[in-house]
């Protein structure tokens, strides 16, 4: 399980302000010829690319890639305080209302309000994250997607390792869904 930083130059990579092309890259990267390997990213920046996979990226694939640092993922021990940081589209199910044909049997998926965010948060990271602190800001996009950053105590250290590997909430295929984790000492 990897975790690479890729550094871009935004002048060389055109087109790749869009979230599907981005994936499409990053993807073949990963995963050339299409096994199922996990993968997950997020642009930081303009200038940044995060990568966390099962297999190492080959960066120099990605569109404007000019240098890449690829470290193992990072592992944190119960009770250990971290920061985090996860870039998502927090939505939930909605139930279609009466009178309204359901044509979906689990209700249509919808962004949630920001009062709702801490507790989705808290669901989401249940059993892996005790939150101590949560913050966030709207970045935008359809659906919109919001920047989260806090502080947790580590709870499971296997259950917050897969949560980091299968990504949380809407859109991990475009961008979204990548738990980032760093020791505070």
């Amino acid at each position: 399980m990897y975790l690479a930083r890729i550094n871009l130059d935004p002048k060389r990579s055109a087109g790749m302000d869009q979230w599907a092309a981005m994936g499409r890259a990053v993807r073949r990267a990963v995963d050339p010829d299409e096994s199922g390997t996990r993968v997950l990213w997020a642009r930081t920046s303009p200038n940044t690319l995060v990568v966390s996979s099962d297999t190492a990226p080959a960066w120099g694939k990605v569109p404007g890639a000019v240098s890449a640092a690829i470290h193992p993922m990072p592992r944190h021990p119960e009770g250990e305080t971290v920061r985090w940081e996860l870039i998502t589209a927090p939505t939930g199910q909605r139930r279609a209302e009466s009178g309204e044909e359901e044509q979906r049997p689990r209700g249509k998926r919808t962004l949630l309000a920001e009062e709702e965010f801490e507790d989705w948060l808290h669901g989401k990271f249940a059993g892996a994250l005790d939150l101590t602190s949560v913050k966030w800001k709207r970045l935008g996009g359809r659906p919109a997607r919001y920047h989260f950053t806090g502080e947790a105590v580590v709870r499971d250290s296997e259950a917050l390792q897969e949560l980091c590997l299968s990504g949380i909430g809407a859109g991990t295929a475009t961008g979204a869904g990548l738990l980032l984790t760093s020791s505070i000492a």
